[in-house]
């Protein structure tokens, strides 16, 4: 196998999934370490503790770097890796780099146990970038004994797949790093990539500034709706008449919830198909050599970059506040629970999305300090 550098691994699972499992998600990570050790003869570092102050120190660094060709995440994924918002980000965040550097092989996936929904057409799109990729399935091995032949088999090949996978993307982290220290000026594919981005990138304002929209008139439907239930409680009217301002409530908001939800798509679809292409600008931004009438376009366009972080940053609070209202909801009828979570769905996706854009800002304002 050839050498680099220390492979290193981060292991992206719920804790609570561990605790059900009685230990057995960072057992696994260990013995995948411990074999792929036995078969090549080099350590590979798998950070399973992200309250450990070196899987954040590690983890920036190695995103960073174009020598990310010997960095793995290994998403174990369950129904309630999905739920977390923490787990959900670090697949976007190290997805969208592996994707920059032409390095998509690094996720590997471990399905632990079934989750519904999980095909590359899935409107979530944590799911589809799970499912894209050429995950493992362990649904069945999870319930063997550990020291079973086909527990131990399944952890060798594990291993041997973490080998191959690095043994194709070294040469490919070998060119990312070539092209970093080589002096030729590739302005012409800078600039091709910033007009690309140029494209994208107001459509995907354009979601931004229609989901706002959207939510804030679904809000005020619904706030409309809370007075009418006080008058109808100090009127007497119980639940009946709580009823009938659900139903009412439903099918007033029916038609811009199945937009907010198409709008909540849109948004996540449209970020992690740009998000490739921003951090790559940042990164060649950074070290090629331009004209100073194509370095003011890049600068402007960064600024509108940050400009959109900033907004979005901004909405969070609004997010969080509508998400806690459309959860109440939910109790109010039949009719108002799948509305309810097509608006939550919706939320998810943008909240999902400040994560990927955090990363913009922060390698815009490190590579212009």
């Amino acid at each position: 196998m050839p050498s680099y550098e220390q492979a290193v691994g981060f292991w992206s699972y719920t804790h609570r999934d561990d605790e059900l499992n009685r230990g057995r998600i960072r057992e696994l990570a260990q013995r995948i370490a411990d074999e792929y050790e036995l078969i090549t003869a080099e350590k590979i570092r798998i950070f399973v503790d992200k309250n450990d102050l070196a899987w954040g120190t590690v983890w920036k660094s190695r995103i960073d770097a174009a020598l990310a060709g010997t960095t793995f995440f290994i998403p174990v994924v369950t129904p309630s890796f999905f739920k977390s918002l923490a787990c959900r980000r670090e697949v976007l965040t190290f997805s969208g780099h592996a994707k920059s550097f032409g390095l998509e092989e690094l996720l590997l996936p471990i399905l632990y146990v079934n989750v519904s929904d999980l095909d590359a057409d899935s409107p979530d799109e944590v799911k589809s970038l799970i499912a894209n990729r050429q995950y493992v399935n362990w649904t069945k091995l999870r319930l063997e004994d550990e020291e079973s032949p086909a527990y131990r088999k399944g952890v060798a090949d594990l291993a041997e797949r973490l080998v191959d996978i690095l043994e194709r993307a070294l040469p490919v982290a070998s060119k990312n790093e070539q092209d970093i220290e080589s002096n030729e000026p590739e302005e012409s594919a800078l600039i091709e990539t910033m007009v690309e981005l140029e494209e994208a990138f107001p459509r995907w304002v354009e979601v931004v500034q229609e989901f706002a929209t959207t939510m804030q008139a679904i809000g005020d439907e619904a706030a409309s709706a809370a007075e009418e239930i006080h008058r109808s409680d100090a009127r007497g009217g119980g639940f009946a008449g709580r009823l009938r301002v659900s139903h009412q409530l439903a099918e007033r908001i029916s038609e811009p919830v199945e937009r907010f939800h198409t709008l909540g798509i849109q948004y996540s679809t449209e970020l992690v198909k740009v998000d490739p292409g921003i951090l790559a600008l940042i990164r060649e931004a950074s070290r090629q050599e331009i004209s100073a009438e194509d370095r003011q376009m890049v600068d402007e366009f960064f600024l509108q970059v940050k400009g959109a972080v900033a907004a979005s940053r901004a909405n969070n609070s609004a997010l969080h506040e509508f998400s806690e209202s459309v959860g109440s909801l939910k109790g109010l009828s039949k009719a108002m629970r799948p509305l309810a979570e097509k608006m939550e769905f919706a939320v998810q996706q943008v909240l999902d999305g400040q994560a990927i854009m955090d990363e913009w800002e922060r390698l815009i304002d490190e590579n212009n300090a």
